[in-house]
């Protein structure tokens, strides 16, 4: 995802995205295959080339495993293809970092998607203490750890820059939400949006589509009217 700034205003480049709630009925994204195939209809008609679902897995009430989201990522890749609707898709996840994950890493249970990206996130009431050796243990196997949305944390915002330099020391990547700089997390959410992206630290600019409201509020972000 590339990121541009011309005449004050900002223009996305929206043609992969790495972070979706876009499986039917797995998480608290779009709850039916016509909801999902309405909004992707519509990311495709954005210029979107490649999506990633990623559903939450977050213990006890979101334990997604591989066959969950194997079998639902098939009923989508076939549904778009009945409705004539060409976009590469695949499947990740995006998992809350608890003890419950360093399980599923000795296990090797985790899903990733085939670039081995894995989205980990924080608790929005405050951070893992199992983070650092989540990441560690993800780098060990050969996986890309992503943290999802860091512009979100309240617990970061005081010394956002220096959580997120931390944090790519440590060998993660950062994913930041492109709503956030529609204002619609709040102003806090903004704003390091907008620090983070000043500072080069961001890797990936992704959507984190949930259902269609958000899409719709994208659709302004991409072609920069918001801005």
């Amino acid at each position: 995802m590339l990121f541009f700034k011309r005449h004050e205003k900002f223009i996305f480049d929206y043609r992969r995205d790495i972070h979706s709630h876009l499986l039917p009925r797995l998480d608290d994204g779009v709850r039916s295959m016509d909801e999902s195939v309405q909004v992707i209809r519509r990311l495709v008609a954005l210029g979107l080339q490649h999506l990633t679902c990623t559903p939450h897995v977050a213990y006890p009430a979101l334990m997604n495993g591989r066959r969950d989201i194997e079998s639902m990522l098939m009923l989508l890749k076939a549904r778009l293809a009945q409705e004539g609707i060409s976009l590469a898709v695949d499947a990740g996840a995006e998992y809350r970092m608890g003890e419950f994950m360093l399980g599923l890493l000795l296990q090797d249970e985790i899903i990733a998607s085939p670039g081995r990206e894995v989205l980990v996130e924080h608790s929005f009431v405050a951070p893992s203490i199992h983070a650092d050796e989540i990441i560690f243990g993800l780098l060990g196997r050969g996986y890309v750890p992503v943290m999802a949305h860091p512009e979100r944390y309240a617990f970061y915002a005081a010394d956002l820059v220096k959580h997120c330099e931390r944090l790519k020391v440590l060998g993660c990547r950062i994913q930041v939400n492109l709503l956030s700089f529609a204002g619609y997390y709040g102003k806090e959410a903004l704003a390091g949006a907008r620090k983070l992206y000043c500072t080069g630290l961001v890797d990936y600019y992704a959507g984190d589509i949930h259902n269609l409201r958000q899409e719709m509020i994208l659709e302004k972000l991409v072609g920069g009217a918001l801005f």
